[in-house]
């Protein structure tokens, strides 16, 4: 029996979790391992010059508050992230997602972290089966440790996933109130969509232009990438297993 619960900004589990910023970290990084060996998420502009020092072949990425950052090469952008070619490494700022990471593995470094969104949420959930022994935790980031509908509604259509998944394979599964609470959230992918389209977070990227940001997070399984975090660099685990 697999239980699975849900959890906002900090974990609980000593198994495997599902991080969801799904605006837009968790994006972001998704389609970054397309063209990208690996993401390195960062807290703070220094840090990330800090590691552009020191390798090749490093692209600089994050904003502060939406406003761009003097010296990176991009925003927050997983529609800008989508453009970069031939790089090998992407040094990502973010507001709260970095933090969510590393506060798992300081709590216990073997835990199995994933990042999952609205776009792989069919891929992370099958991978979270794969590699858990006996609980998956879906964490939101949320926003300032904020509760935000977003990534309620992105760990829900992986919650959405992950009981299709155990039912076709014959995996028991136990749902706590808090993953059948994002379940039910995200059941109606219509309405899914639309209330991340009309979510604050959706406001302000709106008024600053990143509609497009906007449209991609909203999707659902478009994307087969799935990030591990692991010795604080995110890699593709389908990648690193075929190697």
């Amino acid at each position: 029996m697999i239980n699975i619960k849900a959890s906002l900004f900090d974990s609980t589990t000593d198994d495997t979790t599902v991080v969801c910023d799904l605006l837009r970290a968790s994006t972001t990084i998704t389609v970054a391992l397309h063209n990208f060996a690996c993401v390195i998420p960062v807290n703070t502009a220094d840090e990330a010059f800090e590691i552009k020092d020191s390798l090749d072949s490093v692209t600089l990425a994050g904003e502060d508050d939406l406003n761009n950052i003097p010296g990176f090469d991009l925003s927050n952008s997983p529609t800008g992230i989508l453009k970069i070619k031939d790089k090998d490494v992407l040094v990502l700022k973010t507001s709260n997602g970095t933090k969510v990471l590393e506060g798992i593995k300081q709590r216990d470094p073997d835990i199995k972290v994933l990042v999952g969104t609205s776009i792989n949420a069919k891929s992370v959930a099958a991978k979270a089966l794969e590699l858990c022994d006996h609980e998956i935790e879906l964490i939101m980031a949320g926003r300032r440790h904020i509760f935000n509908i977003e990534d309620a509604i992105g760990v829900g259509l992986i919650m959405e996933e992950i009981k299709k998944q155990a039912k076709d394979q014959n995996i028991s599964i136990h749902m706590e109130e808090s993953a059948k609470a994002v379940y039910l959230l995200a059941e109606d992918h219509k309405r899914a969509v639309d209330l991340i389209r009309h979510s604050d977070a959706s406001v302000r990227l709106n008024k600053r232009d990143f509609h497009d940001d906007l449209i991609l997070a909203s999707r659902i399984n478009i994307c087969s990438n799935v990030g591990i975090y692991d010795n604080k660099e995110i890699y593709n685990i389908n990648n690193k297993w075929e190697e």
